[in-house]
């Protein structure tokens, strides 16, 4: 147990460590390229905080883990909001921007509707098993397209700012041996995750869904975690709210997109109530910011996101092991 647990770490650390290199060494060949760096941040900056979960949700895709790729989606999604934005909320107010709340969140909300229909057969019309085949995983993929879209138009126009000349040049063999080395950690790291959050589980007793949904969302969000609670302390809203939407948007439709296209997935071990909490926890985030308090998350409802993620993982893991 105790050897699985310093391995599964030793795995989020190669991940994080290859996903920031990745990062840099693109970003570099991008600026090489003149591609403008507001176009590198919604690109390749926003793909390297959720390279964890893209590559935790593709190893178990191709492992045929559909536990753990769709509850990796699924519970970094809760993770993101009931505890980074909730955190970020008990640090500084967090004011939204009228975008944010009409547009992102809402497509936010959308994304976790659309993974409870694919995914939910069992829920939805009794059939025998949850399935989330290659041709939904192409349309999550389409969905994701319109995102891009979306977002860049509004970059375009202004409503999103961005910060010039944040990334460093590196000369292009070293820009291509790090965007390489990069993807073999993370393929690495990746792999020794799941192998070992698998063997977690068994030596535990419980479901991998339960350890994706925790232990595995957990790890793999806590990119998401040091920019957003950094950004608060700087009381920078923006940033610290953008960055936990739009990866919640990257989960859903890039990440479980190419994963169920890679290979259909069968999250037999997630229930309801999971898929529940997912929508519910864009529902909360949109009633305190618009009806509640509008405009601004304050830090009572940030206690409340923690109070309500400790209980639903409680009640997760009690359920497990009864």
């Amino acid at each position: 147990m105790l050897i699985s647990l310093l391995l599964f770490a030793l795995g989020l650390v190669i991940v994080s460590f290859s996903a920031g290199r990745m990062v840099d060494g693109a970003s570099s060949l991008a600026k090489r390229m003149n591609i403008p760096d507001i176009v590198i941040g919604l690109t390749i900056v926003a793909l390297g905080t959720s390279a964890p979960e893209l590559v935790i949700s593709i190893v178990s895709a191709l492992d045929g883990k559909g536990d753990l790729a769709v509850g990796n989606v699924v519970g970094s999604n809760i993770f993101n909001i009931l505890v980074i934005l909730g955190i970020s909320a008990t640090i500084y107010p967090l004011t939204l921007q009228r975008n944010t709340i009409w547009k992102e969140i809402p497509l936010s909300l959308l994304a976790a509707i659309i993974v409870f229909v694919m995914a939910g057969d069992m829920f939805i019309d009794g059939s025998g098993q949850n399935q989330i085949q290659r041709s939904d995983g192409i349309v999550l993929l389409g969905f994701f397209a319109i995102y891009l879209y979306y977002t860049f138009s509004i970059a375009k126009k202004g409503q999103h700012n961005s910060e010039e000349g944040q990334y460093k040049s590196y000369p292009v063999w070293l820009s291509l041996l790090m965007v390489i080395g990069g993807i073999v950690g993370l393929t690495l790291g990746g792999k020794i995750m799941v192998d070992n959050a698998v063997n977690i589980a068994k030596t535990l007793g419980i479901s991998d869904s339960v350890i994706a949904l925790t232990l595995v969302a957990a790890g793999t969000s806590i990119p998401e975690l040091a920019t957003s609670i950094a950004a608060a302390m700087k009381r920078n809203a923006d940033i610290a709210i953008g960055n936990i939407i739009g990866s919640n948007i990257f989960n859903v439709f890039l990440i479980l997109g190419m994963s169920a296209t890679i290979s259909p997935l069968y999250p037999k071990g997630l229930t309801m109530l999971d898929f529940s909490v997912c929508i519910g926890a864009s529902v909360l985030l949109f009633v305190s910011c618009f009806v509640l308090r509008p405009m601004t998350l304050y830090r009572i409802e940030g206690w409340t996101m923690l109070l309500l993620y400790v209980g639903y993982t409680v009640w997760l893991i009690g359920h497990s092991a009864s």
